[in-house]
């Protein structure tokens, strides 16, 4: 077997044969799980390391190839998907908060071989085919990770709303690869798409509604904080934390500058969406009491960064899109781990109801202050250098807004992060937590070797940037000059004052919220107007999901049944009644009478007479 096969071929054997497995069997469905996981991860460390041939089938005679091929970027994102769904089989093996483990599992590495498929897709219609599976083990995830209605409907959101984008991103594949004469990406690469006439324009709005979908930016991301509340820890550290992003941002980066020549009108539209997604969704975090909802809305955030690092169409930037969206898996994997040990331990995610818990949990506390500082970043971690890469490429643009809208995400971001550590790991404990303890080691493995690569991605920034980012824009045609070489410039003092903001922000927070670090954010939240627009948030006013449900279906509904019920009137009841009407009169005429039908015939001849003179038949 070609061992580009392996990585999609194993979890998909593996799969099955769970589900060929009692649920009552211990622990034999998690070692066979963390088996696959872990020799698919080696295979994709072989792949990146010793790229093998390409494969290639005839898609059902249709003259439309089946193309399986490695450069260095669909590598690297082979290598983050194995790694992730490796760390996720580990960390899941002592969590029973995941819903049936066979189901689960399966899930897992049914999303693993699909996701490697699209890492290895070269043709666009193999990769729509590997793609549009993630969509129903989507669903199934968060569906069967709770036995509540509010898992199923959370499910049937998440799939609507992705359903509805990848039909786009399919409608988008059929045009560019008609313009193109061709679905492959490689060729494709080598004579990019312009956008200079209204086609080539529609097709990659559609790509781009498609990937900013699944990598869960704004305006799509609404299923994300309901399915943080609504399914696991396990799950949320898996897709939206880790998978859907590295798919979404990657194949933004492939139509972005790999298959399209974008201009100057296109850049703004994506830097404007990644400025759009940091904000709403970081003032939407900054507010939550919910551990996982709180994660949620930065999981968001997050990919605002991403976006912005790929619209600065310039390498520095897209380098930074492409460092960020690993970094952001690892320790935003890592957070959902931690809030999942702390669920799993203390029974909520309540931060009224948390409190103290780095003395009982110190290695899961530790966890947690590397990621937070990473994602908040804060010098010398890796979310720093790839969010100092972004700043100097939106700059570099010329449009300080987007650097000036970055930078107030940071800030937010730092103080939300101080809001949740002090209200979870510090302060007083309540009596109820006295006993918690740490969290097994299962979970802890997992989180620690995140934490690590925080910290060697961070202070040995170089060599991801070396063997991973430089390679990956080398692979996207993309010439650029030496990454690496960061000093303290004015980019980094602007970082200190931002964080000095954040401490200052979270320390008025908590005087005003007397001394409750979950009421931290307060006096931002029910401030003047943004009281009133938060209000309106919760009430999902700006949820084009809700709202289309709540409000426009059954107006729509009501509508159509008007409209039924007239088309039924009009088919069927006024016909079936003229009909009785124009009967009964006649049958009121016909009476048999020789004296109304005379009198009928001679009016009748009458009338004919008129009629006929009025016309000059009669002179």
């Amino acid at each position: 077997m070609n061992l580009i096969l392996i990585p999609i071929v194993l979890p998909l054997v593996s799969a099955f044969a769970l589900l060929c497995m009692s649920e009552r069997t211990k622990y034999l469905k998690e070692v066979l799980a963390v088996g696959a996981a872990l020799v698919s991860l080696l295979a994709a460390a072989n792949i990146f390391l010793l790229p093998p041939t390409a494969l290639s089938y005839s898609w059902l005679g249709s003259g439309i190839s089946f193309t399986l091929k490695t450069d260095n970027l669909s590598a690297f994102l082979l290598l983050a998907v194995s790694l992730f769904s490796a760390a996720i089989s580990v960390y899941s093996f002592s969590l029973p908060a995941k819903g049936p483990a066979k189901w689960f599992l399966f899930n897992l590495l049914m999303t693993q071989a699909f996701a490697a498929g699209v890492a290895l897709a070269d043709n666009m219609v193999a990769m729509l085919f590997f793609w549009e599976g993630l969509l129903v083990f989507l669903y199934t995830f968060i569906a069967l990770s709770q036995p509540t209605h509010a898992a199923k409907r959370t499910a049937m959101k998440a799939f609507l709303i992705n359903a509805v984008t990848d039909l786009c991103l399919l409608a988008g594949v059929v045009i560019t690869g008609y313009i193109a004469g061709t679905f492959s990406m490689s060729e494709i690469s080598h004579n990019k798409l312009t956008l200079d006439y209204s086609w080539s324009i529609f097709a990659y709005v559609l790509l781009l509604v498609g990937a900013v979908s699944k990598a869960g930016a704004f305006p799509f991301h609404t299923w994300i904080p309901d399915a943080a509340t609504d399914s696991s820890a396990p799950f949320m550290a898996y897709v939206p934390a880790a998978i859907d992003k590295l798919l979404g941002i990657y194949f933004l980066t492939r139509a972005s500058v790999y298959l399209f020549a974008l201009d100057g009108k296109m850049q703004l539209v994506l830097m404007t969406l990644g400025a759009v997604t940091i904000l709403v969704a970081v003032m939407m975090a900054f507010v939550q009491k919910d551990y996982k909802r709180l994660l949620s809305y930065h999981a968001v955030s997050q990919t605002g960064y991403m976006i912005l690092g790929i619209g600065t169409l310039n390498p520095i930037g897209i380098a930074g899109g492409l460092f960020h969206m690993i970094n952001n898996a690892v320790f935003k994997s890592c957070l959902f781990m931690t809030a999942g040990a702390v669920e799993r331990q203390t029974g909520t995610n309540d931060l009224s109801k948390l409190g103290g818990l780095f003395r009982s949990m110190p290695v899961t506390g530790v966890c947690f202050l590397i990621a937070a500082v990473s994602i908040s970043g804060i010098a010398p971690l890796n979310g720093f250098f790839s969010k100092e890469l972004i700043y100097k490429g939106t700059l570099e643009t010329g449009y300080k807004v987007f650097f000036l809208a970055a930078e107030i995400g940071s800030f937010l971001t730092l103080a939300s992060f101080l809001k949740l550590g002090h209200a979870a790991f510090f302060g007083k404990r309540p009596e109820n937590l006295k006993e918690t303890k740490e969290a097994p080691f299962s979970m802890l493995l997992p989180m620690l070797a995140l934490a690590g690569i925080c910290a060697a991605f961070g202070f040995g920034a170089r060599l991801p940037l070396e063997w991973f980012i430089s390679p990956s824009l080398t692979a996207l045609n993309i010439q650029h000059g030496v990454l690496s070489g960061f000093h303290p410039d004015k980019l980094y003092f602007i970082s200190v004052i931002v964080i000095l903001a954040a401490v200052i922000n979270h320390m008025v927070g908590l005087s005003a919220g007397g001394g409750k670090a979950c009421k931290a954010s307060d006096h931002i939240h029910y401030a003047p107007v943004l009281k009133e627009t938060y209000a309106l948030a919760e009430r999902r006013a700006f949820d084009l999901y809700e709202q289309t449900m709540d409000h426009a279906v059954p107006f729509a509904s009501k509508l159509l049944y008007r409209a039924d019920r007239f088309l039924d009137w009009a088919t069927d009841t006024l016909p079936s009644g003229a009909a009785g009407f124009f009967s009964g009169a006649f049958s009121r005429f016909h009476n048999g009478s020789y004296p109304l039908y005379m009198a009928l015939t001679l009016a009748g001849t009458v009338i004919y007479i008129l009629l006929a003179a009025s016309n000059g038949g009669l002179r």
